[in-house]
């Protein structure tokens, strides 16, 4: 799943693939999984991301527009083409993707 959404008068493209939880885990040695679950969890219940899920946010977000545009600079260097509350809009709509994914999974799981 795809999706292009405009940041801070920039395009963003994001993408969700199977590939994306490899290249997390290779990438950060984190489960994208269990993250975007306690990401969703943490933004619901407090509106906020401490700074852990902040880094956690951008490197969910960094992840999905490198899936989406491979030519994409460094994280640090992507990062700094924003203000700090970008990751905010960035990973509402990764969350909003990744639930769409799993949607569509249990969908197609009861056919």
């Amino acid at each position: 799943m795809e999706k292009v959404f405009e940041v801070e008068q920039k395009k963003v493209g994001v993408k969700c693939s199977a590939g994306t939880v490899r290249t997390y885990r290779n990438l950060y040695g984190r489960d994208l999984i269990t993250d975007m679950a306690a990401l969703e969890k943490e933004l619901v219940e407090t509106k906020v991301l401490t700074a852990p899920s902040e880094e956690i946010a951008e490197n969910v977000s960094y992840v999905m527009a490198k899936e989406y545009d491979s030519s994409l600079p460094a994280i640090d260097e992507w990062l700094s083409g924003f203000s700090p509350y970008f990751v905010y809009t960035v990973v509402a709509q990764c969350i909003y993707m990744w639930r769409e994914n799993l949607r569509s999974i249990n969908s197609s799981k009861k056919n």
